[in-house]
């Protein structure tokens, strides 16, 4: 996520706090006039209030009349939340009008052709990196000869039906991903994920297990014991890991799969 992303991203989140600041002003009896402060005893656990010419703390406010301290105070903070929200709000257009209409790291991709093959960017562009990526050789898990035949409609060969739901469905959304390339696990050694795929948006690698004979407790102690060899290797599921699974009565949620993608994928 480039800077223009995450101001993006904070603006918005600057637009939600100040649409429920301005309703929850609204919903407030008082309406800042005649116009109190409120003053904070908080050893006593005291509250009183004043006017702006008022001397000293003010006029105290009794336990049964705690609701107009709620309600000055819930003023005074919303209109100096709004205030502030409005300021970096404003910060934020001006830092963005003063940065451009690109990135320097992406300045790159603006050049020519021609220009491009006469200079080695300083940054891969995600064409590039996902073309070094997936150039990278690796050396697959072997199928044992006699093992039923699954094929992606990129005529991959995988292991199960399952796969080629997930693999066709990676391939529907252009997530860039290796079928079974190994990595090395202590406790494990080489290991073989099911996928292992790209967030480009991110430059992160992810990978995928899907468990699929869950109801056999066999596999599922394996799996177990691999998904715990994961996490003391630094890969952790909702991180770098994806997990799906299914029994024999139930069986891979492909609605489920396709919020997966988009989550951890392409966001």
């Amino acid at each position: 996520m480039n800077i223009k992303d995450i101001l993006n991203k904070r603006n918005e989140e600057l637009l939600t706090y100040r649409e429920e600041a301005v309703r929850r002003l609204k919903m407030l009896r008082y309406k800042g006039e005649p116009q109190y402060h409120i003053s904070v005893d908080s050893k006593k656990k005291q509250f009183y209030l004043r006017t702006g010419d008022t001397i000293g703390k003010g006029k105290y406010i009794p336990q049964n009349k705690l609701y107009i301290a709620k309600q000055v105070a819930s003023f005074e903070y919303l209109n100096k939340t709004i205030q502030l929200i409005d300021k970096e709000i404003k910060y934020i257009d001006s830092l963005e009008k003063n940065m451009g209409t690109f990135l320097p790291e992406d300045y790159y991709e603006s050049l020519s052709v021609g220009r491009q093959n006469l200079v080695e960017p300083l940054k891969l562009t995600d064409k590039q990196f996902v073309e070094t990526w997936l150039n990278e050789p690796y050396e697959r898990s072997s199928i044992p000869f006699g093992t039923a035949e699954f094929y992606t409609d990129n005529g991959e060969r995988v292991r199960s039906k399952s796969e080629i739901i997930i693999a066709n469905a990676l391939a529907k959304h252009k997530v860039p991903y290796k079928y079974e390339c190994p990595i090395y696990m202590k406790e494990l050694g080489v290991i073989h994920p099911d996928f292992s795929a790209l967030n480009i948006k991110r430059r992160k690698l992810i990978y995928w297990e899907h468990l699929g004979k869950l109801d056999d407790p066999g596999y599922a102690r394996d799996n177990a014991f691999r998904i715990n060899v994961y996490q003391k290797n630094g890969v952790f599921p909702g991180d770098n890991l994806i997990t799906t699974w299914e029994t024999s009565t139930m069986p891979l949620d492909v609605k489920l799969l396709e919020q997966i993608i988009r989550h951890y994928l392409l966001e």
